[in-house]
């Protein structure tokens, strides 16, 4: 069985042909309808009327860079905080010294 999928996507009024693994069909349809939720938003607002569309796709952009890598970081504060709570764990139960 051929484990890939071509689709079509259109983002920001770009259509994209894509061969992808079948299992993240589902996921990049979703990021496809949230940027082009934003970006339709922004792009009909008054306050963006006289940037270009590339110009709002930048910033569309821009806002979920930043949101991958805000929970980027929360991911690794976690991981510390978890491998902190381990190790008084096992301190506790006296499996390290």
């Amino acid at each position: 069985m051929n484990d890939k999928l071509d689709i079509n996507l259109r983002v920001a009024d770009t259509a994209l042909s894509l061969s992808i693994n079948r299992d993240e069909e589902e996921l990049l349809r979703k990021a496809a309808k949230e940027i082009n939720y934003v970006w339709n938003a922004w792009r009909d607002e008054a306050r963006f009327s006289r940037k270009t569309p590339h110009e709002v796709l930048a910033m569309v952009t821009l806002l979920f860079a930043k949101g991958y890598l805000s929970r980027q970081a929360e991911a690794t504060r976690l991981d510390d905080v978890l491998a902190s709570f381990e190790d008084n764990l096992d301190r506790m139960l006296g499996i390290k010294d």
